[in-house]
Formats: structure tokens, C-alpha cells, sequence
């Protein structure tokens, strides 16, 4: 019997058009993560922002999966604390559009990925906070976001999930300022940095798995593909053995 080919939602950036109403905005997707989910079995739907929920819920009952996606940052004002320079938010629509999205796919049972700032946002609306800046307030002196050098090691918890996937140790691409400070509860952290940043949570729940690095921009290196077909394969499942 073949396998039935899963599909699933993946989240825009927005981006408001200056020179016009601050209403009007542009949605952004890099093309990268929908060939990705397509490369390892799934389909990818690309999910605009709106504002309405019952829209929200009309998307989620159409996929099987969810996949949120890379951005600026996660208003620090969810996690209790004020905005520090640097920190750049991503738009408030998008912020509230996908926070009802989290929760009713939560709701749902649904299998999330959470790739960068979808990691932050994961931890931050279960209950976590961020270290706003890694320099500055996790006294870290490792660049996260080294154009030139993007790529560094990771270690991985081998008994997690992520690790039976991609055994203890992955090269990958990072582009963050930001990292997670207090896992939320019922996560666990599974992956770190040599400088002890958390690189990957996920949940007891087995649903939700969220990384700190960027798998769509590692096309064909080893763990991108890996990690990408997991979570097909996750989201392919029925929703009683999932």
C-alpha cells in the first residue's frame, strides 16, 4: 500500500510596505523550506498571515502538519521582560496570527517544526523565556550568526528524539542573535553549541520539535534531509498513532 503524502502548512514572514498604509504588507516565504517538506515526501502549503480565527481554523483542517518558520524576534513583553536594544520584533500580525495558529494546532494534536525564530516562539508561548541577546546575556562569546561562517557543530542528546534521527553530533547553519534562556515546561533541551546555547527543545508529547539552526538551507548535507523526512513521516501518520 503506498504511503500517503502528508500535507503540510509552512508560515510566512511579513513585511509591511513603507511607502504605503502600514495595513498593507507583503508575505515572504523562503522557497527553501516548502522544497525541502516536498524533497522528503509531504506536500507544502504556504499559510498567509490573517487575522481571523475561524479562517485559522478552517487552514489547520486541511493539513496534517505544521511547520513555523525563521524571523526577526519574539516581542519580549510575552516572556515578562522589556525590549533591550537590538532586539528587532517581527510584526505584530504576524505575531498574532501565529500565535492562534500554535495554539489551536496544539489543540489538534497537530505535529509542529519550529525552525529558528519558530523555536523561540514554541518555547516562549509554553511558557519559556530568551535570552534577548547571546553576547550580552548568556556571556557567550561564540557569533551565532556569522555570515561568513555560518555553519558549526552541535551535540545531541542520543537517547531524544532529534537524536535517534540524527545521532550526537550535526554540523549545521545558524543565523540567530537570540536563543532560548528557561525551557518551558513539559520541553526538554536536546541539542547544544560548544558554548552551551540550547539548539533544540522538544516536547514530552512527542508532537513538537523545534531547532535552533536552519535544515532547509542544508539541502542534501546529512541531518537537513534526515530531520525534514522525520517530520513527514510524523505528520503522514494517522492521527491515532502520531
Amino acid at each position: 500500500m503506498k504511503r500517503r503524502e502528508p500535507f503540510i502548512g509552512i508560515t510566512c514572514d511579513l513585511r509591511v510596505l513603507k511607502e504605503r498604509k502600514k495595513s498593507v504588507y507583503e508575505l515572504i516565504c523562503d522557497d527553501r523550506y516548502p522544497r525541502s517538506i516536498r524533497a522528503a515526501g509531504g506536500y507544502p502549503i504556504i499559510v498567509p498571515v490573517v487575522r481571523r480565527r475561524d479562517i485559522i481554523c478552517r487552514y489547520l483542517d486541511r493539513v496534517d502538519g505544521l511547520v513555523i518558520v525563521g524571523g526577526d524576534d519574539v516581542d519580549p513583553r510575552l516572556y515578562g521582560e522589556k525590549k533591550k536594544p537590538g532586539t528587532g520584533t517581527v510584526p505584530g500580525l504576524r505575531l498574532h496570527f501565529e500565535r492562534n495558529l500554535y495554539h489551536e494546532a496544539r489543540k489538534r494534536e497537530l505535529p509542529i517544526l519550529g525552525i529558528c525564530y519558530g523555536m523561540q516562539l514554541i518555547n516562549v508561548l509554553e511558557g519559556g523565556t530568551l535570552f534577548q541577546d547571546i553576547a550580552r546575556d548568556a556571556k557567550s562569546g561564540m557569533n551565532h550568526r556569522d555570515a561568513a561562517n555560518p555553519c558549526h557543530p552541535v551535540r545531541i542528546n542520543a537517547a531524544s528524539r532529534l537524536g535517534k534521527i540524527l545521532g550526537k553530533r550535526l554540523t549545521v547553519s545558524s543565523d540567530h542573535h537570540q536563543a532560548v534562556c528557561r525551557v518551558a515546561p513539559d520541553f526538554r533541551p536536546v541539542a547544544f553549541s560548544s558554548d552551551g546555547i540550547i539548539e533544540a527543545v522538544e516536547s514530552d508529547s512527542e508532537k513538537i520539535l523545534a531547532v535552533q539552526w536552519h535544515p532547509e538551507r542544508d539541502a542534501g548535507q546529512h541531518g537537513a534531509a534526515e530531520l525534514f523526512r522525520a517530520f513527514v513521516r510524523l505528520c503522514a501518520l494517522p492521527s491515532s498513532r502520531r
